[in-house]
């Protein structure tokens, strides 16, 4: 019993120091944050979005919100591209700012945000490659977010895409922070059929072995190994932040392992050759694992994903709601009804993904309402292009169909 009090009275005085040193290192940072939220669209701007006719009218709707004029220098008519990029540049302007306050270990927490947005854009910029594309003529399709040093070189009108890999390869693969992940990567493509590593991997290799294979399962696999990178970096933190971060993170992980078996389904990633190459995208961490993912990776159709999935009923009731979509969609080559009117499963994980990272911000001195406000900034400009889309299409009447609210006013 002695005991027991001894270690409760150490944890209240490690409590009581988070919270006061938080705020002497973190304080202003989490302020301004905290302040962002208030920038959120209202449902008061999404009604006006959603009555605007043309995008001219999408404009002055969003004047009036926090957005401001961002939109005042882009010449008529608009695109729906145009919007989309100028709300990801705003966003990455407001986190450069947050970012350029930060100490440490903030600042490099804000750096693994960061390098999810350099995987899609490299993986992007490696596709341009491929296919003799010159990646300044993919300059519109970069993610502000995930922009880095060496981006300056591959994006110049001089460079020479003719050049193979090389330079792509010293700049994306050893210059950048997510260079760890894809030398992982590449290593493992290029595994000898006795499974032994390489002890590297030869620059003229790195074309051969990108070539041939799947660039999204490239993508998802370097996700993987950012998010289980991520995840170790918040645990190690400790306090409200690994307890924060951990349930965001292990949640994250197990909407990837469900969206990749789902969408495995029906394609030859679910043959039995395959299946290795599907389980290898499956996170070594979340509350699936180990026993859910063990279950998962024998699965091959609706049957056993659901048998896989008995013990988690909040993952079999979202399997349960996107049944009709996923029948839906199968059926249009037969002449099916359509998919509108059901949700996919990616739909609903964005809505259980905007509860969750709005429940980050009702725990005060830690890191988890950084990660949570991108988050929820990158739903809310999803939501915009949506709108954007339905608006230009003249189909108004499916916007709520899609839509996530963000912070809605409780009742």
């Amino acid at each position: 019993a002695i005991l027991d009090q001894v270690a409760q009275a150490l944890v209240d005085c490690l409590a009581a120091m988070e919270l006061s040193i938080f705020n002497v290192n973190h304080g202003f940072c989490e302020a301004v944050v905290r302040g962002l939220r208030s920038g959120f669209l209202v449902p008061e701007d999404y009604r006006r979005l959603s009555t605007s006719d043309t995008l001219e009218d999408m404009r002055s709707a969003l004047e009036e919100s926090d957005y401001g004029t961002f939109l005042q220098d882009e010449p008529s008519p608009l695109l729906v591209s145009t919007i989309s990029k100028k709300c990801y540049e705003k966003l990455a302007d407001e986190f450069r700012y947050v970012k350029a306050q930060t100490v440490e270990p903030l600042a490099t927490f804000m750096d693994f945000i960061a390098r999810e947005k350099m995987i899609d854009n490299v993986v992007m910029i490696i596709q341009g490659v491929l296919n003799n594309k010159a990646p300044i003529e993919l300059q519109e399709k970069v993610h502000p977010l995930g922009v880095f040093e060496g981006m300056k070189v591959i994006m110049s009108e001089t460079f020479d895409v003719q050049g193979g890999f090389d330079d792509v390869y010293r700049i994306f693969l050893v210059d950048t922070p997510i260079g760890p992940y894809f030398e992982e990567y590449l290593r493992d493509a290029d595994r000898e059929k006795d499974e032994m590593s390489r002890a590297g991997i030869e620059t003229s290799q790195v074309g051969g072995i990108l070539t041939k294979q799947d660039l999204e399962i490239m993508k998802a696999t370097l996700k993987k190994a950012w998010l289980e990178d991520f995840n170790e970096f918040c645990q190690g933190l400790g306090g409200t932040t690994a307890e924060v971060m951990g349930h965001m993170l292990k949640m994250e992980a197990d909407f990837r392992v469900l969206l990749v078996t789902m969408n495995a389904l029906n394609t030859n990633l679910s043959t039995e050759a395959k299946l290795q190459d599907r389980n290898s995208l499956y996170p070594s961490f979340g509350y699936l694992y180990p026993e859910g993912t063990k279950e998962l990776r024998k699965v091959w159709n609706d049957t056993t994903v659901r048998a896989a999935l008995e013990p988690y009923s909040k993952y079999l009731a979202l399997l349960d709601q996107v049944k009709q979509f996923y029948e839906a969609e199968s059926g249009i080559a037969d002449g099916g009804k359509s998919v509108s009117g059901f949700q996919s499963m990616e739909d609903l994980i964005y809505a259980e993904n905007v509860h969750m990272y709005e429940m980050a911000f009702e725990q005060q001195y830690h890191f988890g309402v950084f990660y949570a406000w991108v988050k929820l900034k990158e739903q809310e400009i999803r939501n915009i292009r949506w709108i954007a889309n339905m608006v230009i299409l003249g189909t108004k009447e499916h916007i709520d169909d899609t839509i996530v609210p963000i912070f809605q006013p409780r009742l």
